[in-house]
């Protein structure tokens, strides 16, 4: 037993050793794998364009340069600006002022005269202020064109505009007062003054032209008295509307305000933006927030029946593929075509259309900082919610207007400083 376990052993020995010689005859190559490189491994292939004349994608006409390209849905977006906070002081805001000619068919000078006008000033103002609007306490004086004072009223608090700007105006039943104890029957260039009786404080002083004209159904007597305003044309606003700033999502839409003349109709009108020679938005865009709407501001309201000559209105323009990514939460992905401002700084354009006709143009800047660039004439006039204010080209001859009244008439008799024209 032990000697057959020795040649097992033996025979086992030999086979191996034969075994190995035959196999070393006969080598086996193993090819080896070629090297692939990560950047090619890792890129998809490239969508070619189309080449048909049609959109290739969303993005074609939106998206001018590599800038204009939206931020990603999760980008890391810092607040371009904060909101601001009145204090319990209320400052004057010099825009929101408007002087209206209300007109009466009678003059308790001549009481047996028939249909024979006159008008008084009503005044209409916002103040930025905190939850302290009710116990705000403003006096208006008015002038006659020699400088004697031709009479005060208390104004009356009205509604809150928003949740931190308060009207004041001319109270409605001093004003029928007023027509039946001061008013005029002249025009020419009368005086304001406007103090906050509490501080004594002089908020606001200026001038304002009124005019007359006759209406067809009138008598040599029957007039109809405005405040003039062609200075208004030339001044357009870019910014925000208050809400925004309320929004958490940071989804800041950029309005566009411009005064015109006339009795026109929103769905007549368009604007476009253009930036870097390219147009990237239109207020007849389909998008979120695009269109023309009234902004409720007017500058007269007795014009029904000269309305080309003496209606001021105040026009927005709002795009939803022109925005402001103000550090929001908003998903990106659902604004395709949107150009951010803040992320595209330099010189915008803006074109206004009237019937297809262009009748207006501004421009308006981003500066470094991403915010707009004021050029120093917000601080003159104190625009809350970063509005600023922008020269406005007026462009054909459709409407009649004194070209040279903001010079000396605008913001009534208080012009702003560098402020200029074409």
């Amino acid at each position: 037993m032990k000697r057959s376990r020795c040649f097992i052993f033996a025979f086992s020995v030999v086979l191996f050793l034969s075994l190995s010689n035959t196999f070393a005859q006969f080598p086996i190559k193993i090819p080896k794998l070629p090297k692939v490189e990560k950047s090619k491994q890792a890129q998809p292939k490239a969508e070619q364009p189309k080449t048909d004349g049609s959109r290739p994608t969303q993005e074609r006409d939106a998206t001018p340069t590599e800038q204009t390209k939206s931020p990603p849905q999760n980008s890391d977006s810092k607040k371009v600006y904060d909101l601001e906070r009145p204090t319990d002081k209320p400052a004057f805001i010099k825009d929101s002022l408007y002087i209206q000619a209300v007109t009466h068919k009678e003059y308790w000078k001549l009481p047996k005269e028939n249909k024979y006008s006159s008008w008084v000033p009503k005044v209409r103002f916002d103040t930025y202020v905190t939850n302290g609007g009710s116990a705000l306490n403003f006096v208006a004086e008015y002038f006659n064109p020699d400088g004697s004072l031709w009479f005060s009223e208390p104004l009356e608090i009205g509604v809150y505009a928003d949740d931190r700007t308060v009207s004041l105006s001319s109270d409605r039943t001093n004003t029928t007062k007023m027509l039946e104890t001061k008013s005029s029957a002249g025009v020419g260039t009368y005086g304001i003054k406007i103090t906050n009786k509490d501080t004594g404080e002089i908020v606001f002083q200026g001038k304002f032209k009124v005019g007359k004209f006759l209406p067809p159904y009138g008598g040599k007597n029957e007039f109809d008295f405005f405040v003039e305003h062609d200075w208004l044309l030339p001044m357009g606003y870019v910014g925000f509307h208050h809400s925004s700033f309320n929004d958490d999502s940071g989804r800041f839409p950029v309005i566009i305000s411009v005064w015109m003349k006339g009795d026109l109709d929103n769905t007549d009108l368009e604007a476009r933006v253009f930036y870097k020679n390219q147009q990237i938005a239109s207020t007849k865009d389909d998008g979120d927030g695009s269109g023309v709407g009234d902004s409720g501001k007017r500058a007269s309201e007795n014009a029904i029946y000269s309305a080309e000559l003496h209606h001021w209105k105040l026009w927005d323009f709002e795009f939803g593929n022109l925005r402001y990514d103000n550090g929001g939460s908003f998903n990106r992905d659902y604004y395709p075509n949107a150009v951010y401002a803040d992320k595209n700084l330099g010189e915008y354009t803006v074109k206004i259309f009237h019937k297809n006709v262009q009748v207006r143009e501004l421009k308006f800047t981003v500066g470094a900082d991403g915010r707009l660039a004021d050029g120093g004439f917000a601080k003159q006039i104190f625009l809350p919610y970063h509005k600023i204010i922008v020269p406005v080209k007026i462009i054909g001859t459709s409407e009649k207007w004194n070209a040279s009244a903001w010079k000396a008439d605008a913001f009534y008799g208080n012009p702003l400083t560098g402020f200029t024209v074409q």
